[in-house]
């Protein structure tokens, strides 16, 4: 157990207001957006320590224990690194949300056949998820991502999600 920081990221933090730079590609757009979510300490301000970041989930409400706040807190971010965990006040915390996920290798299990293809559209179920979402698969060599057409609660990453293709379940993503 190793004693880490943890960092709060104000709703209003330029981070979030950050403007789409043009890209040369559409991995470099995802990865992009991916690398927004890549926290450090001088994005926030320390409001705590933790116990040891491996108790902690994206998401997570409970267990926190920062107290004093107007809303509560929820993890947006972990830093294993440098073992500090990033937390945004309320449910409605811009962090807390995503229309883009990275994949590798380790994290798909195929159902069907390997994908071939680079891009594909596919059908979105997760037990996170209210119905069923629209998204498109990307494949870049070993990087894999999805991206939805609206945000989508980031907890999603810490479930099992089901990605159907032409009305046939092809993968699963695992954490």
């Amino acid at each position: 157990m190793k004693i880490g920081q943890i960092v709060e990221i104000p709703r209003e933090s330029p981070i979030y207001l950050k403007e789409l730079p043009s890209f040369q590609s559409k991995e470099e757009e995802l990865f992009w957006k991916i690398e927004q979510r890549n926290y450090s300490l001088f994005d926030g301000f320390i409001v705590g320590e933790h116990q040891g970041i491996e108790n902690f989930e994206i998401g997570q409400r409970k267990g926190i224990n920062v107290s004093g706040k107007e809303f509560p807190v929820y993890v947006i971010g972990m830093d294993e690194l440098e073992n500090r965990l990033f937390v945004g006040q309320g449910k409605n915390h811009p962090g807390l949300f995503t229309n883009v996920l990275y994949f590798t290798e380790r994290n798909i299990n195929w159902v069907d056949e390997p994908i071939l293809k680079n891009m594909i559209e596919v059908e979105v179920t997760s037990s996170q998820l209210e119905y069923k979402m629209n998204a498109i698969f990307f494949r870049f060599g070993k990087n894999y991502f999805l991206e939805f057409k609206e945000q989508i609660p980031l907890i999603i990453k810490n479930y099992t999600m089901g990605l159907s293709y032409e009305n046939k379940n092809v993968l699963i993503l695992n954490k």
